[in-house]
C-alpha cells in the first residue's frame, strides 16, 4: 500500500511521463502492469524457476505483446515513433520508452514505466 504523499508522487510522476510520450493514463498503466509481469520472468529466471527456453519464450512473448500494443493503440505510427527498451534486471523497473531511439548503454534518458 501506499502513503497519501507516495500516491500524489506517483500520479504526478505518472502525467509528466505521459505529458512528455503522448500517451494516456490508461496507456501508461497497461505498459505498466506489463512491465511487472516482465520483471517477474526474470525474477523467477534469476531465482532458477524457469529454464532458458522458457525464460526466452516468456520474455518474447511479452516484448511481442506490448510491440503489438504500441502498434494497435497507433503509438508506433510515421507520426509518433516510439522506441522501447527492455532492462532485465528483476530489481527495478523493465521497460522504458520514449519517442527517440533509445541507447542500451544510456537507456535511463528514456521514461521508465514503473
Amino acid at each position: 500500500m501506499f502513503t497519501k504523499l507516495e500516491r500524489e508522487r506517483y500520479n504526478e510522476d505518472r502525467e509528466r511521463a505521459c505529458k512528455r510520450l503522448g500517451i494516456t493514463r490508461n496507456q501508461y498503466n497497461w505498459l505498466r502492469r506489463k512491465g511487472e509481469e516482465y520483471r517477474l520472468a526474470c525474477e523467477e529466471n534469476c531465482n532458477g524457476t524457469y529454464t532458458e527456453q522458457q525464460y526466452e519464450v516468456r520474455t518474447k512473448c511479452l516484448e511481442n505483446g506490448i510491440y503489438h500494443y504500441l502498434l494497435k493503440q497507433e503509438l508506433n505510427t510515421k507520426k509518433h515513433q516510439m522506441f522501447v527498451y527492455f532492462q532485465t534486471d528483476p530489481r527495478g523497473a523493465t521497460i522504458y520508452l520514449d519517442t527517440k531511439e533509445i541507447p542500451s548503454n544510456n537507456y535511463t534518458q528514456a521514461v521508465c514505466i514503473y
